[in-house]
């Protein structure tokens, strides 16, 4: 008998295990592929995520730190700087696998198993694997928003609430890489329906990808494509597609002795697509209520400490991407063109304001016309 069962050995899941086995915690993860393993990501650890990390990163995965952005939108272009760090760029599959390593430090059990199963009894948890049956005082879920084990709690996903991604990774000369966009994030607005594309400047290669709500990218390969050609890539490059959630939306994040954290949840900003921050967030929360709450409230504490630190944040990165999507024309191009307005959200990913805080200080320099019809 454990005390938890973590299925999915991501950034939420590798969290909350070492949270919990910080606390003595008799701890097993169950993960489908061995790690190192691939991950389809940009790579972007903002300096919010990096905060909640209870060790310092070693600076082999810290790949490059961004400190401006280039923002475009149709024939407008405009780029901005910083004097301080915005977010630092990292390979998916060494920060994941270092955050595994952490979380075997104090005792955290890892089995390379996929988890088929699950059923709640009135003291434990079975867990069901091909090959074995795990019982458990807790599972935290946090194998990603398309695992189906999920919707056991959440029911079944609405389509107009997930995004879509697609990712190439193109290798370049480090040199290359800083004379075009040195410590730069280079954003697309336009390109992909209801989304963006970016260029993230990794260590001997770029990330390339474009990420839109699935309801209005109808055709993400062929977006895709384009996007590479327009920017001097070769189209014979290997994409890597994944679903996202869109964070925000009222939903069940844990039931009984079952808890969802990450991407599983749906902790995910709603504009941006970033869940780094959230599935670490979550997973850390996750464990420490399982070692500090006695049984029956366990769900309920987890739920509204989760609120109580990102709620708010993920309600109004929803808000502000519908008002995006409803008026694009509109508000990519304050973005693109107003350099006061960029400046102002750039600081969200800096963890200096809020989306909160953004959207009261916006709000009130919108155009009079567009406010009657919000």
């Amino acid at each position: 008998m454990y005390d938890l069962i973590v299925v999915g050995a991501g950034p939420a899941g590798s969290t909350a295990a070492r949270a919990a086995a910080l606390q003595g915690l008799d701890t097993l993860i169950l993960e489908k592929e061995n790690f190192p393993r691939y991950k389809p990501c940009g790579g972007a650890l903002s300096g919010r995520a990096a905060s909640l990390l209870d060790f310092n990163l070693p600076s082999d995965i810290c790949e490059r730190t961004i400190t401006g952005a280039r923002v475009h939108f149709r024939n407008q272009i405009q780029e901005r700087h910083t004097g301080y760090n915005l977010t630092t760029l990292i390979t998916r599959s060494r920060f994941d696998h270092l955050l595994l390593k952490k979380a075997q430090e104090p005792g955290a059990d890892i089995k390379t198993q996929k988890v088929l199963a699950f059923q709640e009894k009135d003291d434990h948890v079975s867990v069901k694997t091909k090959d074995e049956i795990y019982r458990c005082r807790f599972l935290v879920i946090s194998s990603g928003c398309q695992d189906g084990l999920k919707k056991r709690i959440q029911g079944p996903d609405r389509r107009e609430s997930m995004g879509v991604c697609l990712v190439a990774e193109i290798e370049e000369d480090d040199q290359k890489i800083e004379e075009r966009l040195a410590s730069t994030l280079d954003i697309h607005f336009g390109v992909a329906e209801g989304g963006y594309g970016w260029i993230f400047p990794h260590r001997g290669y770029y990330s390339v990808g474009i990420g839109g709500l699935s309801s209005r990218l109808h055709h993400p390969r062929q977006a895709m494509l384009q996007f590479l050609t327009k920017n001097g890539f070769s189209e014979g490059k290997r994409l890597h597609g994944h679903l996202i959630p869109q964070g925000g939306n009222k939903v069940m994040t844990a039931l009984g002795r079952v808890i969802l954290a990450g991407d599983a949840a749906g902790f995910v900003d709603a504009f941006t697509g970033e869940g780094i921050c959230y599935a670490l967030n979550s997973g850390k929360i996750a464990g420490q209520v399982i070692g500090e709450v006695p049984a029956p409230e366990v769900a309920q504490a987890y739920q509204k400490r989760c609120n109580k630190e990102f709620g708010e944040e993920l309600k109004y990165a929803l808000f502000f991407s519908k008002i995006m999507h409803s008026y694009p024309d509109i508000f990519l191009r304050i973005m693109a063109c107003q350099e006061e307005v960029l400046d102002r959200y750039i600081e969200i990913a800096a963890a200096r304001i809020s989306y909160k805080d953004f959207m009261r200080w916006l709000v009130p320099r919108l155009p009079l016309s567009l406010l009657r019809t919000m």
